[in-house]
């Protein structure tokens, strides 16, 4: 239950990350790529697992810089998709609703600022630009060829690791 209610924080997380790498703007759908070279992908694979890593950490700090400001993560995160999905947004909610909101968004934009370098130097790590992990997510998210390759790669790399004998 947690999980499902931190899931608007770790999308923002993930969007702000594409924010940091300068996408194409949100009107703008990037070109689909579907002919990735296998150590590409096994680097997304790799850099995917450090930025979740980094991401678990975060949405801690994330939904108690909302608890902070005296709203729910459920409620912030209703703000949120309200504020995402209408052109009122959140004007129907109390004024100081909006104030914890907006405060609260505030401190969960500082800690993305804070991290967006984490995440990129966690990326580069694994030998892959910041544009090339963003194509491979968005072939990921939108191509079953790519899905499958990175499914396999990662099937392989788990089968690689239980066969390593534990230290």
């Amino acid at each position: 239950m947690q999980k499902l209610k931190v899931i608007l924080l770790a999308v923002m997380v993930t969007v702000g990350l594409g924010a940091m790498a300068q996408a194409p703007s949100p009107t703008q759908e990037p070109e689909l790529k579907e002919d990735f070279q296998k150590e590409e992908l096994i680097s997304f694979v790799k850099a995917s697992s450090k930025v979740e890593a980094i991401q678990m950490g975060v949405r801690e700090s994330m939904a108690n810089a909302v608890k902070e400001e005296g709203l729910t993560v459920e409620k912030f995160n209703t703000m949120a998709q309200a504020k995402e999905n209408s052109e009122e947004g959140i004007q129907n909610e109390s004024a100081e609703d909006q104030k914890m909101f907006n405060n609260a968004f505030e401190k969960i934009m500082k800690i993305q600022d804070e991290i967006g370098g984490d995440i990129q130097e966690a990326i580069k790590e694994e030998g892959i630009d910041i544009q090339k992990f963003e194509q491979i997510m968005y072939a990921y998210q939108n191509s079953e060829k790519v899905k499958g390759e990175l499914d396999g790669v990662l099937l392989e790399l788990q089968e690689e690791q239980s066969a390593q004998p534990q230290q």
